[in-house]
């Protein structure tokens, strides 16, 4: 999945939104994992599946809801962020992501491996 992320990172920006506390930050970092946006719930005041967590994320990276992909391994949370128009899907691996990846135009290969350089940092 890292090398997923930074070969997405390519073309787009990605996020993540995470019910978890503000060590989230901490913990990406401590794992060389590079997003453009980080949202952990503690940050945004509310947790998913709350519709205000997914509008928040989605506006404070200034992109409308329907023009955002969304992944998720909880079912709940694919729901809710559907109901607010925005593309979303069950994850369930990398092989089947790439594939969803595939049907919205971007390609990307599972098993390629990225530069280091490719996973630069995140935008400030």
């Amino acid at each position: 999945m890292i090398n997923l992320l930074a070969q997405i990172r390519q073309h787009l920006p990605v996020g993540i939104l995470s019910n978890c506390t503000d060590a989230l930050n901490d913990d990406l970092k401590y794992h060389s994992i590079v997003f453009d946006h980080v949202f952990p719930s503690a940050e945004l005041g509310v947790d998913k599946p709350s519709p205000h967590a997914y509008l928040r994320a989605a506006e404070r990276m200034d992109i409308a809801p329907d023009a955002l992909a969304y992944f998720d391994d909880e079912p709940t949370f694919v729901q809710a962020a559907r109901t607010l128009g925005m593309h979303a899907r069950l994850f369930t691996g990398p092989a089947e992501f790439s594939e969803r990846l595939l049907s919205f135009g971007l390609v990307v290969d599972p098993q390629a491996e990225v530069a280091a350089e490719s996973q630069k940092a995140a935008p400030e």
